[in-house]
């Protein structure tokens, strides 16, 4: 769900710079999103049914300008994975959002209702508004913009 919604706040201009993906640390690699999920962004006009795990590997993280992890454990085993990625790994939730900062993250809603689907996905995606201007950030640095 965060990959989606990632996706669909990036304006154009950054869409198209960005390569967005998601990575489990728990995940296998090829299965399909859950049918909440699915239904949950379906509501916002998002698509999840393509959508297919992968794992969470050294070289994703290596290879990533940030890594948004939704839980404190997530960040810890990709900063485990990558020592020297440390500093691009970072709680979904250190931006901020509606509730404030939080160190605890976001909880997976799997096995969770419709309601808890659509809570986990509107909370991910008040986080998330606060990364795209960092996001645009280090691509004008990157550019040399800045």
């Amino acid at each position: 769900m965060a990959e989606a919604a990632l996706r669909d706040l990036l304006p154009p201009e950054l869409a198209v710079q960005v390569e967005v993906g998601s990575a489990g640390t728990g995940a296998g690699d090829g299965a399909p999103a859950t049918p909440l999920a699915i239904a949950t962004v379906a509501v916002h006009g998002l698509n999840l049914e393509g959508h297919r795990s992968r794992a969470l590997t050294p070289r994703l993280v290596r290879e990533a300008d940030f890594v948004l992890a939704m839980e404190p454990r997530h960040a810890e085993w990709a900063r485990s994975l990558a020592p020297d990625a440390r500093d691009r790994i970072h709680l979904v939730t250190e931006q901020g959002a509606e509730g404030g900062v939080t160190e605890a993250g976001v909880r997976d809603p799997l096995g969770g209702t419709a309601e808890e689907y659509a809570d986990t996905f509107h909370l991910i995606r008040s986080h998330l508004l606060r990364w795209v201007p960092l996001i645009r950030g280090e691509i004008e640095r990157r550019e040399g913009v800045r």
